[in-house]
């Protein structure tokens, strides 16, 4: 049964232009899984990737703005009324020279850090006291801190913290790196502290870490894999262990993975698949951290572009930006697997889905 004393809510960001709708607030039913949608917010291009701060009623949103015939960034802050379930606009920031495609914050809620594909680089920004995203404090461009082939182009695609919180890790897909950064609070800027070299061509995108700490999964876009990784916390570095693929055997055709996450037991990591439109599930062998696939499952709608595992542990959402809907899967808690409920809602391209849970 749900907690009374709580209210979980699920806020989703997609492709819209100005005048449509782009960030959407939903009540989500922790009993049923079903969602009643709450609120709309228009009069942001684009803001495909979210993060949420329940414990200060803060909701961050990338967009895209038009600047000298090219795309700059902006981020805008939100106001979580978690009774209303509505959403009032703080500010707007201007942010790094290319638009962004990630937006991350850290646990202590002092910065946010943006990963703009377009421009290969990653930008810190200050959030106040007032909890509304600040300046723009630091940009780093990965073609001036690594090396780059000729047939190669920089492509930050997402930035994860640490489970310590002392390290960024910034998956490159272009150059098939992790990079690692710190953050020295002094200066306020972004320290490189080394990188990860991958498979040539696998194209990493978004990173997990598993909840003990010793394991991340980074999915690969390209190739369509996972790969595992040791994090050794002294040296704040990451050491590939195997990559796996994300497909069945049998499967011919184009397919391009996207996000990936791991269950709160960390027995269970989930990928999916734009293509073969597909959430795989591996098992996690609790010795090694190693995974081995066991169900392959239509996501009911084309290109999955993320999912999100609801608190409780009982559901999966799976936004489908081809499908235009979110879809709801039981979670199996014997084994993770997962089976689709037949719930759907229907929305316009959604690429992001953020639950989070407020107390009454």
């Amino acid at each position: 049964m749900a907690n009374p004393s709580q209210r979980t809510l699920l806020f989703t960001g997609a492709y819209a232009e100005d005048h449509q709708s782009g960030v959407c607030v939903y009540e989500f039913n922790e009993d049923s899984g079903e969602l009643k949608l709450l609120d709309e917010v228009s009069g942001i291009k684009n803001p495909t990737f979210l993060n949420v701060d329940p414990d200060n009623g803060r909701l961050y949103a990338i967009g895209e703005i038009a600047e000298q015939g090219g795309k700059a960034a902006e981020i805008i802050s939100f106001e979580i009324d978690p009774e209303a379930g509505k959403l009032t606009e703080l500010n707007r920031t201007r942010s790094v020279s290319s638009s962004t495609c990630h937006i991350q914050r850290d646990e202590s809620s002092k910065y946010l850090m943006v990963s703009s594909y377009h421009g290969g680089l990653v930008g810190l920004h200050s959030i106040g006291e007032n909890g509304q995203a600040g300046k723009l404090l630091d940009e780093k461009k990965h073609a001036e801190l690594v090396s780059v082939r000729e047939d190669q182009q920089s492509r930050a695609h997402s930035a994860f913290y640490s489970p310590d919180g002392q390290y960024v890790f910034v998956q490159d897909l272009g150059l098939d790196k992790i990079l690692a950064y710190t953050i020295n609070e002094n200066k306020q800027e972004l320290v490189f502290h080394g990188e990860t070299q991958l498979d040539a061509g696998v194209g990493p995108r978004h990173l997990a870490f598993h909840p003990s700490g010793a394991y991340a999964y980074v999915i690969n876009e390209l190739n369509s894999s996972v790969t595992v990784l040791r994090y050794d916390q002294e040296a704040g570095r990451l050491e590939v262990l195997e990559t796996v693929s994300t497909l069945p055997a049998d499967f011919e055709g184009e397919s391009y993975c996207a996000e990936i996450a791991v269950s709160p037991d960390g027995k269970t990591v989930y990928g999916s698949n734009r293509g073969h439109d597909s959430i795989v599930v591996f098992n996690v062998h609790e010795d090694t951290g190693r995974l081995s696939p066991v169900q392959y499952i239509s996501t009911e709608g084309g290109h999955p572009r993320h999912f999100t595992l609801m608190p409780g542990g009982k559901f999966l959402i799976v936004a489908n930006r081809d499908g235009n809907n979110l879809v709801l899967f039981n979670v199996n808690p014997e084994d993770g697997k997962l089976d689709f409920t037949g719930y759907t809602v229907s929305q316009s391209k959604p690429v992001c889905v953020k639950p989070a849970v407020f107390q009454r």
